[in-house]
């Protein structure tokens, strides 16, 4: 085989690998998983925290969590059988006795894994042991990477449920201008994550 013929043979395999990952990148980040009753729900922050909102919403209605962690807005809620919630408090006795010795984060942390660093610490505090992670669509597949590294996923459980009140194109013929920029972001910030976490341990 000429040299020419195997470099022309390694393009195309190159360029249908690359087509490839991206027609399927848009459903790659859609991740959710079957879940059971949790101890608790964890809402993530981002542009549509509404529809983020709902779906938890319909998940405590449904009875499925006995409180509720929104660790963005430092906020945790007791969820009661009737649907009522009670707000408890996040900064314990011992945090403000301690807090001239609390050291802030790095400035290259991403947000999200502060806000599931924030819900292990919550969780910890109130001896909760399965959560059950509400995000937009696009945001899940991050979520369980980092929850993943995160998490001690040995001793407890985690649920993964994208909210349904969100429009979410998965198809690449879908997708907006807009959608793809959203797409990108992630992808960029998965990557950002995997290059600087190794350095965190």
């Amino acid at each position: 085989m000429s040299r020419s013929r195997k470099r022309l043979l390694v393009l195309i395999f190159v360029s249908l690998s690359l087509t490839g990952l991206l027609l399927f990148a848009p459903d790659y980040l859609i991740y959710s998983s079957q879940y059971k009753k949790a101890d608790a729900i964890v809402v993530l922050l981002g542009p549509d925290f509404t529809a983020r909102q709902k779906e938890a919403s319909d998940l405590i209605k449904e009875g499925m969590v006995d409180y509720l962690i929104i660790p963005a807005y430092n906020k945790t809620y007791r969820v009661f059988s009737k649907g009522s919630i009670q707000h408890l408090p996040t900064i314990f006795p011992e945090a403000r006795k301690m807090k001239i010795n609390v050291v802030a984060p790095p400035f290259f942390y991403e947000d999200t894994h502060l806000e599931i660093s924030e819900a292990k610490k919550v969780m910890s505090r109130y001896g909760l042991q399965s959560a059950i992670f509400v995000s937009s669509p696009y945001h899940m597949r991050r979520i369980k990477i980092i929850a993943a590294n995160v998490l001690d996923t040995k001793e407890c459980y985690f649920y993964f449920v994208p909210t349904h009140y969100e429009k979410t194109p998965a198809w690449f013929w879908e997708l907006s201008w807009v959608d793809w920029k959203k797409v990108g972001r992630e992808y960029g910030k998965i990557l950002w994550f995997y290059i600087y976490f190794p350095w965190t341990k």
